[in-house]
């Protein structure tokens, strides 16, 4: 038995990166204990990026065709994949991230993180060019996989939203992310934290999908109701897509000798600044899970969350502020009465082993239902 996971992403590693770095190891050990014959096809630049397709350099093969664009990619996808499976001798395979599957290619495995940004109808530029997309990666997968896993509740609910077809309900499971975080085994480094308090947002920088111009009207009104001086550090990358918008946001509040841009920092950094963070601030309304905010209950640090985030009850919702994003106000009101109580214990939590055993078992049904002739 054999299958290709296949995990690609394009710039800096953010959200997917996480993920691929959390889920991998545990799941690729899981596998091959069941005598699962495993290959990894990683786009170069999620390898160059992301620790675990490094450290299971094995196993993985790049596959350059996942960094072209677009509708290279699909191309490539749509005419010779079934070709390199076969020559793999690769009998099933599981999309990882930005899922691609057509009829021909062999039975399949799709994961979808959310639905974020085929919900904005003009989220690349054109109403036209993101109903392409959401034709490329979510309708063929919705069609076409034997069997689709949703990251959350959350998006399991987005989705039905969005696309609501009567043959979701046979193949579609949910499985958590794992909330347990390894940054907080990572020793301490020194970093430029400010001696007042601030907000931190992790995260890739696009002002409207993560909602910074309201983390900054937060942290304004903040600095307004308790005479401190607040401010608001930002850290992340910015991807092909967003990269206009970002840098445009970055312009207009650099005026704010109180926001900071650090960009991406590596592992321990981030752990630095999640430990001196007087709180971490995570507004995006519409996400599958959400790392900062798991990461910050790893860490034991309040996350000011949108009280429309339905993600946030999943991930960390012990120690999550709930706020409306538009009323700046009140939300510093809430934020400043909240803050000084002590975080409730959690409940258990996902973790990311237990999130690899539930993959691999519906790894192992695919497979096994093809043995039987199920699946053509």
């Amino acid at each position: 038995m054999s299958i290709a996971l296949i995990a690609h992403y394009l710039g800096p590693s953010l959200g997917i990166g996480k993920y691929l770095d959390r889920l991998l190891p545990p799941l690729v050990t899981e596998l091959m204990a069941r005598g699962v014959r495993v290959k990894i096809l990683g786009s170069p630049n999620a390898i160059h990026h992301t620790r675990a397709l490094q450290d299971l350099k094995d196993i993985v093969q790049p596959l350059p065709p996942l960094d072209y664009h677009p509708s290279q990619r699909f191309a490539w996808f749509a005419t010779r994949f079934s070709g390199y499976c076969r020559s793999k001798e690769l009998e099933t395979v599981a999309w990882l991230s930005n899922p691609i599957i057509l009829p021909w290619h062999p039975p399949t495995l799709a994961v979808l993180h959310d639905v974020n940004e085929w919900a904005e109808p003009a989220k690349y530029g054109s109403r036209l060019k993101t109903a392409l997309r959401a034709a490329i990666y979510l309708d063929t997968s919705l069609l076409f996989a034997k069997k689709i896993i949703v990251i959350s509740q959350a998006t399991e609910q987005a989705l039905w939203q969005y696309r609501s077809l009567p043959k979701l309900k046979s193949k579609l499971i949910v499985i958590p992310n794992g909330s347990d975080s390894p940054l907080v085994n990572l020793a301490p480094v020194e970093i430029l934290a400010p001696k007042v308090p601030f907000l931190l947002s992790v995260g890739r920088i696009d002002p409207a999908a993560k909602c910074l111009p309201e983390a900054v009207a937060l942290v304004s009104a903040l600095r307004e109701l308790s005479g401190q001086p607040w401010e608001l550090h930002l850290l992340g990358g910015m991807n092909s897509s967003t990269q206009a918008s970002g840098k445009a946001f970055l312009e207009r509040i650099a005026h704010l000798p109180w926001v900071y841009y650090h960009g991406y920092v590596d592992d321990p950094t981030l752990a630095e600044w999640y430990r001196q963070a007087t709180a971490v601030v995570f507004l995006s309304e519409r996400e599958g899970f959400g790392f900062p905010i798991a990461e910050a209950a790893s860490f034991g640090r309040w996350v000011i969350v949108s009280e429309k985030n339905q993600a946030a009850r999943e991930t960390g919702a012990m120690g999550a502020i709930s706020v409306n994003p538009d009323r700046p106000q009140q939300a510093a009101s809430i934020v400043l009465n909240r803050l000084p109580q002590e975080i409730a214990d959690s409940p258990s939590r996902s973790i990311w082993r237990e999130a690899a055993l539930a993959y691999a078992e519906e790894i192992c049904f695919l497979l096994d239902d093809r043995q039987k002739g199920w699946l053509f």
